[in-house]
């Protein structure tokens, strides 16, 4: 079950006795390796703050952004956790998916250049991979 911090309830405890893979749904009974990955998607914005000669306006403008939007909504545009239980076949393929994303950037976003930067250091791997120089 994928659960995301804002919309599980903090008394919820999960039934380790029915496991599953969230990804494809392969039964992970007791003994059998499985992974259980969590993270943590945290809004930032890098941008300088506004001229605070008038807060008022400021305040109102903030106010008309987020009016008639739902709280669920807005809270998950700031913080998401998302916790994952996957086979080892489904951890192999979210890593993919990820490297993939790092590699190749974001695509059809306008916002984004064609060619991204190397990121380095985000992915930790133990051991660490033989090919890699430090």
């Amino acid at each position: 079950m994928v659960t995301t911090d804002n919309s599980r309830n903090k008394g919820d405890i999960p039934n380790i006795g029915k496991r599953h893979c969230d990804s494809c749904g392969k039964a992970l009974p007791d003994g059998v390796l499985f992974y259980h990955c969590r993270t943590e998607l945290v809004a930032a914005k890098d941008e300088t703050i506004p001229d605070l000669k008038h807060p008022d306006r400021l305040i109102a403008q903030a106010l008309s952004e987020i009016a008639g939007k739902d709280e669920n909504d807005l809270l998950d545009d700031i913080y998401q956790e998302i916790i994952l239980q996957l086979c080892p076949l489904c951890r192999v393929k979210l890593l993919k998916l990820i490297h993939s994303m790092l590699d190749e950037g974001c695509q059809g976003c306008s916002k984004c250049a064609p060619s991204p930067t190397k990121k380095k250091g985000k992915l930790l791997s133990f051991p660490p991979s033989k090919d890699k120089k430090e």
